[in-house]
């Protein structure tokens, strides 16, 4: 009997262990090529040059698509106050996503940006500076605390609903690979802007002769026949996960820069005049207007600190693009939302997405009840103090961070 037992014992360890290998390999198997038949909007696009419809690119809207990163703070607020005064064909006014990160940032302000219409997404809570020790590599764990405890403390301190915040653009680029996008999946979010491409332009020359052309965002339920350029490239399938893909710019000496930060020219003339940067921004928005992909210009507040020309050279290039009754400046949510319903230019008006939202709507975040919460050292960061000024409530008693939300622990080196 006790042989039985033992042999029965045996039997059902090995089928746990096959089973568990085949869940595993299932798991790791890497997604197939895209069969457009069976990948269509809203829930699914393959990775392409195309549209996702048969509308001719004379009736397609063109979007532009401008992000910042980083915190918010009241050093750059009017500064982007300034760069979203002006408005759409349609009579709406452009809206921006900000990608933003915990340290520095005034909550207070990130909810104004919001009630004004623009989108906030997620940019992390650290955004350590060690890319090769930190982001490379990291654990599932590791991401889904980067990625939840930003939305936690977006919503607890700056009043942003969670179900706005649906984009994600990882520190330094450093994508992730599967472990990246299966945290950013299982944590609700519903695109990512972090992934460049250089082949995918409407500029960039093959060897062959040939140019590519722009990528539109697409989803991952199949394999991306985007290259990657910076971290690891996602393989396995995950339906319903957007990519938005970041179109490298050309520089003034001819050179690739995903960001319009690393964008750099001889003589630093985009240090010294406003027409150099009007002209490079010019130029290659100009390289996609054959196919109306989407343009995107991403960047940093911190780049315009210091160079005024450059802050001109930006307006008079939005200005600029107010001659093309098809250009419309949206947030990525904006062109995301687009993409799952793609409608042509003269129903635009018509979308649910590009609706002007109230000119001046209510606030959940009115000033009488504004914290401003100092703290000293000991700190998780490289301060020997920060402020945190937040929407409403007692001050946390500790400086929120990572793995330390409500701020309840205190730090110990």
């Amino acid at each position: 009997m006790e042989t039985g037992t033992q042999s029965l014992s045996l039997l059902l360890v090995l089928l746990a262990m096959t089973v568990t290998v085949v869940l595993t390999t299932k798991l790791q198997e890497d997604a197939p090529p895209c069969q457009p038949a069976k990948c269509t909007v809203p829930d699914c696009h393959c990775s392409s040059t195309d549209s996702p419809t048969g509308i001719p690119v004379k009736d397609l809207p063109h979007f532009v698509v401008l992000s910042f990163d980083d915190a918010v703070t009241i050093t750059n607020f009017d500064f982007y106050l300034g760069i979203g005064d002006r408005k759409n064909p349609n009579g709406c006014k452009v809206q921006m996503s900000f990608f933003v990160s915990h340290e520095n940032t005034d909550y207070t302000l990130v909810n104004e940006l919001h009630r004004r219409g623009h989108e906030i997404a997620i940019h992390s809570v650290t955004h350590k500076s060690d890319v090769q020790n930190y982001w490379r590599n990291m654990s599932k764990e590791g991401w889904t605390a980067e990625v939840v405890d930003q939305i936690d403390m977006l919503n607890m301190y700056g009043k942003i609903p969670r179900e706005d915040m649906q984009g994600w653009r990882t520190p330094f680029l450093e994508v992730g690979g599967n472990t990246m996008y299966d945290a950013l999946q299982d944590a609700g979010i519903k695109y990512d802007c972090s992934w460049p491409t250089l082949h995918y332009t409407p500029w960039f020359v093959e060897s062959d002769g040939t140019i590519n052309g722009a990528l539109w965002p697409y989803t991952l339920d199949f394999f991306s026949i985007q290259e990657q350029t910076v971290g690891t490239k996602p393989t396995q399938s995950f339906p319903g996960m957007w990519v938005a893909p970041m179109t490298d710019l050309q520089d003034n000496r001819g050179i690739e820069c995903s960001m319009l930060d690393a964008c750099q020219s001889d003589e630093d003339e985009l240090e010294t005049s406003a027409d150099a940067v009007t002209q490079l921004l010019k130029r290659n928005f100009k390289a996609g207007l054959s196919k109306r992909s989407p343009f995107g210009i991403y960047v940093h507040h911190s780049w315009f600190v210091d160079y005024p020309v450059r802050t001109e050279g930006m307006k008079q290039f939005l200005d600029y693009m107010s001659a093309y009754p098809e250009v419309y400046i949206v947030s990525m949510r904006q062109l995301i939302a687009w993409m799952k319903d793609p409608v042509p230019l003269d129903q635009l008006k018509d979308h649910e997405a590009f609706q002007c939202p109230d000119k001046n709507p209510p606030t959940n975040c009115p000033s009488e009840n504004h914290k401003n919460c100092p703290y000293t050292a000991p700190l998780p960061i490289s301060q020997a103090e920060v402020y945190m000024k937040m929407c409403v409530g007692t001050c946390p008693t500790y400086y929120p961070y990572l793995n330390n939300v409500e701020g309840k622990d205190p730090y110990t080196k």
